[in-house]
């Protein structure tokens, strides 16, 4: 696929990360485990079952950074056990949180584009990042997340 036909936010970074995802759905509220998140959203494994269109209030807690964030978003696409979810507007602490996450070399995979990573770390096909383990993520896992990332933009 040509770079001009890949939306924007299909070519940002994708951070992969451990953390808690709150969604701010109705009494009670519902959670899930984050599987990757970047400027434009996220992707969260849950049991919850969220139609895709779905507008709810969502809050996040990244493993090993200090400051949670909440914000608007929707749900883009789902499966048995994930939801694609894009932010809706601007994410306060959002920017900081990348920043950091690219200053602690956390591992991250996108860029369906020519552009460089930060840090000026060439893009390379699949999952990027030192130390990245290669049993974290095997071909089935990357086959089943593959949609959910699409469906991101």
């Amino acid at each position: 696929m040509a770079a001009a036909a890949i939306p924007e936010r299909r070519r940002s970074l994708r951070y992969i990360v451990s953390g808690q995802v709150i969604f701010y759905t109705g009494s009670p509220d519902s959670c899930g485990d984050l599987v990757n998140l970047g400027e434009y959203g996220v992707l969260v494994r849950t049991n919850v079952c969220v139609p895709a269109g779905t507008r709810f209030r969502i809050g996040i807690t990244v493993e090993g950074y200090p400051v949670p964030f909440q914000g608007e978003s929707q749900v883009v696409g789902t499966g048995s056990d994930l939801l694609a979810i894009k932010f809706l507007g601007e994410m306060a602490e959002l920017a900081q949180l990348l920043q950091w996450l690219d200053r602690e070399n956390v591992p991250w995979t996108g860029l369906d584009s020519a552009d460089n990573g930060p840090g000026g770390r060439a893009a390379i096909p699949g999952l990027m990042g030192p130390g990245f383990p290669e049993e974290k993520a095997t071909d089935a896992e990357l086959e089943a997340v593959l949609p959910f990332l699409e469906a991101m933009g």
